[in-house]
Parts: structure tokens; C-alpha cells; sequence
């Protein structure tokens, strides 16, 4: 099997898939999946981290929503209020806050 016949998906904190793809597409079955945030095809596991990993399916132009502290929000039972009318996840131009680090 050639490298272009497997699975492009990259699971968080694992790599990537490498499973067989399937009809012609760049992903497995299991990765034929949506972005959580717009809907466009999903490239890859939300990698963020807290008590959990996400794991969100997301594509390249999204990423998780910063909360106005300059965290993921938390990840897990710990949820922090994000901003007021986001997701858990936005597009990259979307994000109203800087993360921690950037600040």
C-alpha cells in the first residue's frame, strides 16, 4: 500500500492514522468527519488538554476557543465561561483573546 492510500487523520497526542483510506479521499472511515466548529471537513483531533484531551474533529482553519483568562477554558469537568456567544471551538479568525502565553 502507498503512503497516499493511508489515512491522513492526526489523533491528538498519537500521530497520525495511517489506516486505508476509502473512496478515493484522503481519510478512513472511522475520520470521515465534520469540524466541530464550521462544518467543513475535519483534518484532525482537537489537541488541547485539561483534565482530558478534547479530541474535537477539526479542521486546519479552526482551533479551540480561548476564554477571556487566557485558557482553553478547560478541558473536562472544570469548564471556565468562554466568551459570550462561542463555541468550545471557533475559526482561527474568530478568536477574541490571546492565550496565556502570548499575553
Amino acid at each position: 500500500m502507498s503512503d497516499n492510500a493511508k489515512c491522513k487523520w492526526t489523533k491528538a497526542w498519537v500521530g497520525r492514522c495511517n489506516q486505508p483510506t476509502v473512496d478515493g479521499s484522503e481519510f478512513c472511515a472511522e475520520h470521515q468527519k465534520a469540524c466541530s466548529s464550521c462544518g467543513a471537513p475535519a483534518t484532525h483531533d482537537c489537541d488541547e488538554t485539561g483534565q482530558f484531551v478534547c479530541g474535537a474533529p477539526i479542521c486546519g482553519e479552526c482551533e479551540h476557543t480561548t476564554a477571556p483568562d487566557g485558557t482553553n477554558g478547560g478541558v473536562g469537568f472544570n469548564r471556565q465561561k468562554l466568551p459570550e456567544g462561542m463555541k468550545s471551538h471557533c475559526k482561527k479568525t474568530e478568536q477574541r483573546f490571546q492565550p496565556w502565553y502570548a499575553r
